[in-house]
């Protein structure tokens, strides 16, 4: 009997452990970020295109005039809501993407103008 009490605690632990994280969350997985079933179709694109080109901008201006590389300083990466639309669905999601986007496109900008600025 003794056995049985101890061995029904850890059963359950164990099982509880096993439960796949998608089925415990409420959201979807797809390459490894969680986003809301709600989400409207193509929001992930505009949002990544909204802040690549916001991005873009940033990291061009900053590269020209000798400042550090450094997104996360402007303004438009911390709201990260330039064109969201509630229809969009679950803002933090449109943010998420939009900042992604914003990190890349200020890449790209910053170092495209340092290695046309070397040469």
């Amino acid at each position: 009997m003794k056995m049985t009490s101890r061995l029904l605690p850890a059963l359950a632990l164990a099982s509880a452990l096993a439960a796949p994280a998608c089925a415990t969350s409420g959201h979807m997985y797809r390459d490894d970020r969680p986003y809301a079933y709600a989400q409207a179709p193509g929001v992930e694109r505009i949002a990544r295109d909204n802040g690549f080109r916001e991005g873009r901008e940033a990291g061009d201006k900053d590269a020209r005039h000798g400042k550090s590389f450094s997104p996360e300083r402007h303004g438009d990466f911390r709201d990260a809501d330039d064109g969201y639309h509630r229809d969009f669905g679950d803002k933090e999601f449109y943010r998420r993407e939009f900042r992604d986007g914003y990190r890349a496109g200020y890449a790209e900008s910053y170092n495209a103008y340092l290695s046309g600025y070397r040469r």
